[in-house]
């Protein structure tokens, strides 16, 4: 069954007509209010000026500029929008450089519905939340912080929600990290209180990083970010000595909830 979401302003960037048809008619079916295609990257920047989309849907392989510099030219100059990254490349490294240039999302053609879905479906909920985040009161604006948490996820636009939530809930943000590697290179520099890993990430997993910190940093309170709730991921983390979970999509009292738990443990 097709969820529908709040009408959030898309715009689709691809040079095939066909794809751009198919993405149109899902997401609308989905409940996304598609604003524009573009077929090309030269007129990216304008469009956004005219159209205010709050996603982009963004194609690597353009005809007149990659994806990739068209996503850190967005970034740069809008970052509240999430870039949806699709791609047919094979490039086992794109994924990596994708997320620290700023993607929300990357898909790999050829996709699923299913699999779009779930990616703006994460994407969604993370972009209408920060929107209530940001028309919120920070209840710790001016106070000291209770706490500083390294936070390491590869979609710019879950980091910017896990940050808010945490903001809000008294803690300060050292370091953010789009794979496990630059994760473990940051609580090793700042040494945080708390280290928030999310479990599927390029170049290094959560799991593999979360090894690496328990071994050196034991008294590091490491919380799992994941959607895989199942027993069986549950059970492989709780195993390196896990403090929490933080599932996927974020709910923003459940994940306060849970870092006022293991503060207070």
């Amino acid at each position: 069954m097709v969820q529908q979401f709040n009408k959030l302003r898309v715009l689709i960037v691809d040079d095939s007509i066909s794809i751009r048809s198919v993405l149109r008619t899902f997401l609308d079916k989905v409940g996304f209010d598609v604003v524009g295609e573009l077929g090309n990257g030269r007129v990216l920047l304008p469009a956004i000026v005219k159209l205010k989309p709050q996603i982009i849907c963004l194609d690597y392989n353009l005809p007149d500029k990659d994806g990739l510099s068209l996503l850190k030219e967005v970034h740069s100059t809008y970052p509240q929008i999430a870039v949806v990254m699709i791609t047919g490349t094979n490039d086992a490294g794109l994924e990596s450089v994708a997320a620290e240039a700023g993607t929300a999302g990357f898909i790999q053609k050829p996709f699923s519905l299913e699999q779009i879905e779930a990616v703006f479906h994460r994407v969604a909920h993370a972009q209408r939340l920060l929107a209530v985040a940001a028309r919120k009161h920070n209840p710790f604006e001016n106070k000291p912080y209770r706490a500083s948490a390294v936070i390491a996820d590869d979609s710019q636009t879950l980091r910017r929600l896990l940050a808010a939530i945490l903001i809000h809930s008294g803690i300060e943000i050292v370091g953010e990290a789009c794979d496990g590697k630059h994760a473990i290179e940051l609580v090793s520099e700042k040494r945080p209180d708390i280290v928030c890993l999310d479990y599927e990430m390029p170049v290094m997993g959560g799991f593999e990083a979360l090894k690496i910190i328990h071994n050196q940093y034991p008294e590091i309170k490491a919380i799992m970010v994941t959607a895989i709730a199942n027993r069986e991921t549950f059970e492989r983390v709780t195993s390196l000595g896990i403090r929490g979970y933080i599932i996927k999509p974020y709910h923003p009292d459940k994940v306060t909830q849970t870092i006022l738990h293991i503060l207070a443990n």
